[in-house]
């Protein structure tokens, strides 16, 4: 009776194991019902029908004689589009691509996966970062856009930040201050505190802008030293800048 039991709640964790993998991936629906309905059955099937395919396709490619483990990696996830073209494996095909610098191919395979899925809130991210890094600044705005639509907090303000600066980067500096000023009222992000004073000071708006420096010097004489180092640049412009216009 009590091997039974154990069986039984085996099969149950194994069934509940391939659910959560199947979601992850992105599965049609008909595999959880299968799971579902035909029990372990069901796990075993889909585990051998979908599950697997990846691994052979892994363990085939990682014999290549000459080829990196990175590349093994692509290369499984690039003859998993070609198997499935599922939004989750056009996504870890981007982020592996971003990871290793190739922006061109990240945008292809990030592209498709919001295409595929926009609630894939980390491949807008992640495409926003490729797009960023080839100069692409209205671009990584309208991928940003999207995302901060959804979760303005992502990335804990990191998103939005990103946003204020592609606006600025593409010279949209009125949709820069709009952003940067939303960053800043909840995040104390120097940069955001430099980069929207320097805005509002070209705008003629010297006061509010000086107000954000000063934000810039109360902030930092509570950093530790690590810290302090790390965002030395924006304390030091920010004095410079306080004394030269704040004596006015």
């Amino acid at each position: 009776m009590e091997s039974m039991s154990s069986l039984f709640i085996v099969g149950i964790a194994f069934q509940i194991w391939m659910v959560v993998d199947c979601i992850k991936r992105k599965e049609s629906f008909f595999w959880i019902a299968v799971i579902l309905l035909f029990g372990p059955i069901g796990a075993i099937v889909y585990l051998v029908g979908v599950k697997l395919a990846g691994v052979k396709v892994r363990a085939k490619l990682n014999f290549k004689p000459n080829g990196s483990a990175r590349n093994a990696e692509i290369d499984r996830l690039e003859e998993l589009v070609k198997l499935h073209g599922k939004a989750f494996h056009h996504k870890e095909l981007g982020l592996k691509y971003l990871y290793a610098g190739d922006l061109s191919n990240a945008e292809l395979h990030l592209s498709q996966a919001v295409e595929k899925d926009e609630e894939l809130l980390d491949a807008h991210y992640a495409l926003s970062k490729s797009l960023y890094g080839q100069g692409k600044y209205l671009e990584s705005a309208h991928a940003l856009e999207v995302l901060t639509a959804k979760d303005k907090k992502y990335d804990y303000g990191n998103a939005l930040l990103g946003l204020a600066e592609s606006y600025r980067m593409a010279g949209m500096e009125d949709k820069a201050m709009e952003a940067y000023k939303a960053v800043v009222a909840s995040y104390s992000f120097f940069k955001a505190y430099h980069e929207y004073a320097m805005l509002l000071k070209k705008a003629g708006r010297l006061e509010e802008a000086l107000k954000m420096m000063e934000n810039i010097n109360t902030n930092a004489e509570a950093l530790p030293e690590y810290k302090y180092q790390k965002e030395k640049i924006w304390i030091d412009s920010a004095q410079k800048f306080i004394k030269r216009y704040g004596t006015r």
